[in-house]
C-alpha cells in the first residue's frame, strides 16, 4: 500500500526509516535517539532507569492510511452442545476500493460452561443468547488494516482472511520486555503466580523480520476468565528478548467477551511477579482500546 504524490513519497521514506528503527529495537540492539539527535547507545546498556525512547512521531500518519471504513457483519451461533461459534465479516465499498477485496471474515469457536446464557451487547441493546439461538449484528466501524507485508512493530495484529491473501488488523500494544530471557523461563515466573497456560483466546500474531508472522502464548490468571480477568500473549523474539502485550479483560459473559479494560494495571501485575524492573521502552504505542476505552501509555516496562 503506497502512498501517491512526491509528499507522500516523502513521508512514507520518513515512514520506512521509523520502522527500520522500531524493528531494531525489536529484533536486535535498540538505538537511543538522544535530544540532541547526535548520539546513539545500545538499550543494552543499563545506565538508568528513564526511559529509553525511539522517535515515532509517525504513528499517527500510518495509522490514518491504513484506516478503512467498514460494515462489519458478527454472527453469534450459539450451538445446542454448547459452543459458541463468533463469526466477523468486513465488507463495503471502502474495503474494496483500498484492498481489491468484496470482504474479509475471520470466525473463532468457544467453549461455554453448563450451557451458561450469554449477553451480547449492540448499540441498539442488549440482548441474551441461550444454547441453540443464533443471531446477526450489523454495524459500522473504522478498522486499522494491513497487508502481511507492511505491519507496525509495536503492536499485536489478528488474522483476517480472504479467499486468496491474508490481512492483519492491529489489536494491542507491546507493553513488557525481557533482555536476554527465555519464553520459557518467563513463562515459569507467570505460571508460579497461579496463572495457567494455554487459556482460552483469541489468536494474536506478531510479525518477525523474516516474514514470518508469528503466533503468541498465552498465560492468563484463570482458563475461562468467565467474569474477567488478566491475560497476556508472550513472544520469544530472535534477538533473544521476550515480550508481551498484558491486559485485563471483561466478563466472558459479556458479547463481544474477553474485550479489554484495561492495559496499566495488566502491565503492572505481570511486572509485579519480576521484582524492580530495569526501566521503560519509550514505544510511542499510545492508544484507548475501543470497546472500554482501555488507556495505554506508550511505555513498556522491561527487565
Amino acid at each position: 500500500m503506497k502512498l501517491i504524490g512526491v509528499d507522500h513519497m516523502n513521508k512514507n521514506k520518513r515512514s520506512k526509516l521509523v520502522v527500520f528503527v522500531l524493528m531494531i529495537l525489536f529484533f536486535g540492539i535498540v538505538l537511543v535517539l538522544a535530544a540532541s539527535a547526535t548520539s546513539e547507545k545500545s538499550a543494552n546498556e543499563k545506565g538508568g532507569n528513564g526511559p529509553k525512547s525511539v522517535d515515532d512521531s509517525q504513528w499517527s500518519e500510518w495509522k490514518q492510511a491504513h484506516t478503512v471504513e467498514v460494515e462489519v457483519t458478527t454472527v453469534y451461533d450459539y450451538k445446542k452442545d454448547g459452543k459458541l461459534k463468533i463469526t466477523e465479516t468486513y465488507s463495503g465499498e471502502k474495503l474494496k476500493g483500498k484492498f481489491k477485496v468484496d470482504k474479509l471474515t475471520r470466525s473463532q469457536t468457544f467453549s461455554v460452561e453448563d450451557g451458561a446464557e450469554i449477553a451480547v451487547s449492540a448499540e441498539s441493546g442488549s440482548q441474551i443468547l441461550k444454547p441453540g439461538d443464533k443471531i446477526e449484528i450489523v454495524t459500522q466501524e473504522s478498522k486499522v488494516l494491513t497487508t502481511e507485508d507492511d505491519p507496525y512493530p509495536q503492536w499485536t495484529y489478528s488474522k483476517i482472511t480472504s479467499l486468496f491473501k491474508t490481512y492483519y488488523e492491529v489489536e494491542d500494544p507491546i507493553n513488557l520486555v525481557w533482555e536476554d530471557k527465555s519464553l520459557k523461563d518467563v513463562k515459569n515466573v507467570i505460571l508460579a503466580h497461579k496463572w495457567v497456560d494455554n487459556p482460552v483466546e483469541y489468536t494474536h500474531y506478531l510479525p518477525y523480520p523474516d516474514g514470518s508472522w508469528v503466533a503468541g502464548d498465552g498465560v492468563a490468571d484463570s482458563k475461562y476468565r468467565i467474569f474477567g480477568g488478566y491475560h497476556t500473549r508472550l513472544w520469544a523474539l530472535p534477538c533473544g528478548n521476550v515480550v508481551s502485550s498484558a491486559h485485563h479483560d471483561d466478563s466472558f459473559l459479556i458479547i463481544p467477551g474477553h474485550q479489554v479494560d484495561g492495559y496499566e494495571n495488566a502491565e503492572s501485575k505481570v511486572a509485579g511477579f519480576f521484582g524492580t524492573p530495569t526501566g521503560v521502552y519509550c514505544l510511542e504505542n499510545v492508544c484507548y482500546s475501543d470497546y472500554y476505552n482501555a488507556y495505554n501509555d506508550g511505555n513498556a516496562t522491561f527487565f
